[in-house]
């Protein structure tokens, strides 16, 4: 009979240690500190940037990831892993300057100098100045309200097993990649910006919602005349009638707020690309 308990002793001790373990280590990677300089990016208050602020919210994702009026919202809950809700942002950008919001959407650095988890990065650190500010002019607008979530991102214990593991990464880009203004290009600046939070120009990827593939651009964009692209980048609908999940939801929502000329110039850059050899 002993044994058995000094077996059940040691198994939880071992348990314990584990759990302090992954607790200590993935604590420590998400308190760590970025230092990235504060960039000179003040919010465009004026009526048109305002309004151009945010149609680029819904664009890009903004409204898509916090709400359409920036409430916040419960993006997934999985019991032991993640609680991903949102904040509402005219409460967290109460307490941010101009230049910590535009710090934390070029760089996904937060006021405290820690990382960002979830928020697309890769995209938005390409958004131009102008942009950036337009978008904070519009983030300014907003009140908090009664309809504001005040639930925070936390990770359980599997959860946090991916911190420590690498499968669930700070989403933080110190390196200075925006231009100051947006540039000539339509298309090119979609890609890199619009497109990037979830495609590859080259490589697949996973998507957030389900894990299945997503194609990188340059494989997605030979196969599509104009027409089938606006009518996939308009409705959610591909090549074929198939649920494509994330992407359904995104063109829908996002990308509905695309002009068509915007559409046309990101289909021939994306054609264009394609095209050149190696590609």
């Amino acid at each position: 009979m002993r044994w058995i308990v000094r077996g059940l002793l040691v198994l939880v001790s071992v348990a314990c240690l584990g759990l302090a373990t992954i607790f200590g280590g993935s604590e420590w990677m998400i308190r760590k500190s970025h230092a990235v300089a504060l960039p000179n990016i003040v919010a465009d208050r004026t009526p048109a940037g305002i309004a151009e602020g945010g149609r680029l919210a819904s664009a890009l994702g903004c409204r898509g990831c916090h709400g359409p009026n920036g409430n916040g919202v419960l993006l997934a809950e999985v019991p032991g892993v993640i609680h991903a809700a949102t904040p509402a942002l005219a409460r967290a950008a109460a307490s941010y300057s101009d230049a910590e919001l535009a710090r934390l959407i070029h760089h996904g650095v937060k006021r405290n100098g820690r990382g960002v988890y979830l928020m697309p990065i890769e995209g938005h650190a390409r958004i131009a100045d102008e942009d950036v500010a337009r978008i904070i002019g519009w983030i300014r607008t907003l009140r908090p309200s009664a309809a504001d979530r005040t639930d925070t991102l936390s990770f359980g214990p599997l959860g946090r097993l991916g911190i420590l593991t690498g499968k669930l990464k700070q989403e933080v880009i110190e390196t200075p990649m925006a231009a100051a203004k947006r540039p000539a290009d339509k298309g090119a600046y979609i890609a890199s910006t619009v497109c990037a939070g979830c495609h590859s120009m080259t490589e697949p990827r996973e998507a957030h919602d389900d894990g299945r593939r997503v194609p990188p651009l340059l494989e997605i964009a030979p196969a599509y005349d104009l027409a089938a692209f606006r009518k996939l980048l308009r409705t959610g609908v591909g090549m074929s009638p198939r649920d494509l999940g994330l992407m359904a939801r995104v063109s829908k929502g996002d990308l509905s707020h695309l002009t068509d000329e915007e559409i046309a110039a990101l289909h021939a850059y994306l054609q264009g690309e394609a095209a050149k050899p190696g590609k």
